[in-house]
């Protein structure tokens, strides 16, 4: 079945359609979500949080086209949320493997450097690097001009070059996606 079809049948009120269209997304939303919360647990709960925040308002999408858009705001949203309800407890970073390899080091330091980045920074590396959203569909998801998207993502990239060594593992990625 289209995956139009599945979001007009999400939209009418199929809970199975729905639920399709978040497994085929799940992933996704994972990562995303971890990106932000930095521990399973919470990460877990904001992609719980964000399929009921969708579930409860899949009627009111307007754009059926912009349904991952839509669903990435949700997440978004919904980590911003859980971040603000919870308590600094310190500097959490996230558990590495008990014998991590260099990639995995690389990839917790990547993630760290990114939670030091201001909010409207780091939405955009994520949406951009992470989610492979192009630069009109970010200004989408945050309600942002593209001319806005492309300044805070050459401020992000340029904020994580600053920070050391970890960004130059990834710097051919990112500069061609610039």
């Amino acid at each position: 079945m289209a995956e139009s079809e599945l979001i007009s049948q999400a939209r009418a009120g199929d809970g199975a359609a729905l639920g399709r269209l978040l497994r085929a997304r799940q992933d996704k939303l994972y990562r995303t979500a971890f990106l932000y919360t930095r521990n399973q647990a919470d990460t877990l709960d904001v992609v719980q949080e964000t399929a009921l925040q969708a579930m409860l308002s899949i009627k009111r999408l307007r754009h059926p086209e912009y349904f991952d858009t839509w669903l990435i705001r949700i997440l978004i949203n919904s980590a911003y949320r859980l971040m603000r309800s919870r308590k600094p407890v310190g500097d959490e970073a996230p558990a590495a493997a008990a014998s991590p390899d260099n990639a995995a080091v690389l990839h917790l330091d990547l993630v760290q450097d990114l939670a030091a980045l201001p909010a409207k920074l780091r939405d955009v590396v994520i949406l951009r690097f992470f989610n492979d959203l192009t630069l009109q569909e970010i200004g989408r998801v945050l309600h942002l001009p593209v001319g806005t998207v492309k300044s805070r993502l050459n401020r992000a990239l340029q904020g994580l070059r600053e920070k050391g060594e970890v960004i130059h593992e990834y710097d051919d990625g990112f500069s061609k996606n610039n």
